[in-house]
């Protein structure tokens, strides 16, 4: 949603764009009741386009899934499951005064207030005409009723009912009735009065002051070109007005004592409209579309379009789409987000919830190789002695839900982090969390094999068919090589693209076995299981943040095969999956990926 101070700015924009193409195209130049029209609808129209909320979807979205526990696949022990999770910043429980907040409501305490003063204001003055009808004399004439009273200074029309004082008679008394009998049979009074709605909604609006003048000056045009149209002598007709020009006329209605009086005078002279009238009509279009475009299309993905992100940190503080909230709001807030979706939507939105056990261990390791734990210094044999009394100390539940959060500085070089990497497994703790600035990685190690207790990594082999390498140097390049293809550089978009090319396999070059699922909902379908793996290869100079962000790129082409299975089993994104259909999906495309511990490239 738009904050109200982008609404706010926006509505100025279209409104100022639109007042300035009527003094450009319109003003002086098309016919009066074109102008009445283009003004009320340029006012409505800056109102409502920034207002609007049309969501635009890129055309291949790529859907992020939360953890769900690995499914053991052919690669056990060497395979790596690697799947992303959105960081959210975690927020203490102590908070600063919020002040935008605090800005906010006083501004929209000031903006309530001004409209009910404007409000107020406008039915003071209906309050007045309609006494002033009640006690006047009413005669019925021929279109509209007249209204005769001592009260009213200068002549004016609201509805259909002219008001007209005393001191009227003769040719000025014709004069007058005629003009304001103009602006009844063309409806101006409606039309004042919903420029004056609009006016006290949007009265932070300059440029809408400005339309509701335009507005009134338009109306007189018109309403004087009706009386010379009828016979009335120029001249004659310019000396009743300077005769009104000091009298009384409530401000909403339409009446003869204006300030723009020479305007009207030039007016009277003129004729002729400019020449295509209907193209300089039809020109305005294009720049509704514009303002349209620019304020009311919003650019959002389908993930955003139906989740909402829980986070638990492991410190107990919650936040909801990087929100932080109370405990005893997440309820209240969650149902908010839900009422922002239209009807047909509701039922696909998917409450995303990431927690951390309090228990987890962080290990953080400096760019000079140098580690710490829960944020004490310690060598590696000390952490794993550590993390060993750890685990001891864990229920086989709570071992289930146990991660290693492991961060490190965006230089360290991969090297040292693969020394932490062969302690966990040692330990053995395979569930890990790579945390970045940017991102964040959920995956679970290879276990330790081998009778040494060293950990055995298989080699990658280039020429087949159901392997694919990824190759990243010191300089974070990544190069991607399939069979006895040649590797090239490309960057972490493409790679997501073509780790999706390669799982999905629509050449149907890899080794498949077909598979029949049974669906939740009792359906059953056949699907190829490709048993394709891929296999990452890392520079131990490679910096750790180029890491865990190929690692994302990597899971991301993962991904979006998921979501184009889901949406062809399902109608619906990954994401918006059930934990039973979404357990399917996980069967039918795996994610294997295997991490060849980092080692020297050749230059």
């Amino acid at each position: 949603m738009k904050t109200p101070y982008l609404y706010i700015i926006e509505v100025c924009l279209c409104s100022g764009v639109l007042l300035g193409l009527y003094r450009w195209l319109f003003e002086r130049r098309v016919p009066f009741r074109a102008c009445r029209i283009y003004l009320l609808s340029a006012v409505a129209l800056s109102a409502v386009i920034p207002a609007l909320h049309i969501p635009v979807y890129p055309a291949a979205p790529v859907a992020v899934a939360p953890f769900v526990a690995p499914v053991e696949s052919e690669l056990v022990g060497t395979a790596e499951f690697v799947e992303p999770v959105m960081a959210a910043p975690v927020v203490g429980t102590l908070r600063a005064l919020d002040w935008p907040r605090l800005l906010t409501d006083a501004m929209r305490m000031v903006y309530v207030g001004a409209v009910c003063v404007l409000f107020g204001w406008f039915i003071v003055r209906l309050v007045y005409i309609a006494r002033l009808r009640r006690r006047a004399r009413l005669t019925d004439c021929r279109g509209y009723v007249l209204a005769e009273h001592a009260a009213v200074r200068a002549p004016f029309s609201f509805l259909r009912t002219v008001y007209l004082g005393d001191g009227f008679d003769g040719h000025r008394r014709v004069i007058i009735l005629h003009h304001e009998a103009s602006h009844v049979r063309h409806r101006h009074s409606v039309e004042r009065i919903v420029m004056e709605a609009m006016l006290c909604v949007l009265w932070f609006n300059p440029f809408v002051w400005v339309a509701a003048r335009r507005l009134r000056e338009v109306q007189e045009w018109e309403a004087d070109r009706d009386v010379l149209d009828g016979g009335c002598d120029l001249t004659e007709y310019r000396m009743t007005l300077f005769s009104q020009l000091f009298g009384y006329n409530p401000d909403m209605t339409c009446g003869l004592s204006h300030s723009f009086t020479k305007n009207r005078f030039l007016m009277m002279t003129r004729n002729k409209w400019g020449r295509f009238a209907g193209w300089r009509l039809a020109a305005a279009l294009p720049f509704v579309g514009g303002m349209l475009c620019l304020c009311g299309f919003t650019t959002r993905t389908t993930d955003d379009y139906k989740t909402a992100t829980v986070h638990i940190a492991s410190d107990g503080s919650v936040t909801l789409n990087g929100r932080p909230i109370a405990k005893e709001e997440l309820l209240d807030f969650v149902t908010a987000e839900r009422e922002k979706f239209a009807e047909a939507d509701r039922k696909d939105l998917t409450v995303r919830i990431v927690s951390e056990p309090a228990e987890n261990p962080r290990i953080f390791i400096a760019e000079n190789g140098s580690v710490t734990l829960n944020g004490n210094a310690v060598t590696l044999d000390a952490l794993e002695s550590e993390l060993k009394a750890f685990r001891a100390g864990l229920s086989t539940e709570k071992l289930a839900d146990t991660y290693v959060e492991l961060s490190s500085a965006p230089a360290t070089p991969m090297s040292a982090v693969a020394e932490v990497k062969e302690v966990l497994r040692r330990v053995p703790l395979l569930k890990i969390r790579y945390r970045s600035d940017e991102c964040s990685v959920s995956r679970m190690l290879s276990p330790v094999s081998g009778n040494d207790g060293k950990v055995k990594v298989i080699a990658p082999v280039p020429n087949k068919r159901n392997d694919l390498l990824v190759f990243v140097d010191k300089q974070s390049q990544v190069r991607v090589k399939s069979g006895g293809s040649q590797s090239k550089i490309m960057s972490l978009k493409e790679l997501s693209g073509r780790i999706a090319d390669f799982v999905s396999d629509k050449a149907g070059k890899a080794k498949q076995q077909v598979t029949l699922f049974e669906l939740p909902d009792g359906r059953t379908v056949d699907y190829p299981v490709s048993r394709r793996a891929v296999f990452l290869s890392i520079d131990p100079r490679t910096p750790y943040n180029s890491f865990v962000s190929v690692q994302t790129a990597i899971a991301a082409g993962f991904d979006a095969v998921r979501d184009e299975v889901a949406r062809k089993w399902f109608d619906k994104s990954f994401v918006a999956l059930t934990d039973a259909e979404r357990q399917v999906v996980w069967r039918a495309v795996p994610m294997n990926v295997a991490e060849a511990e980092p080692q020297p490239h050749a230059e």
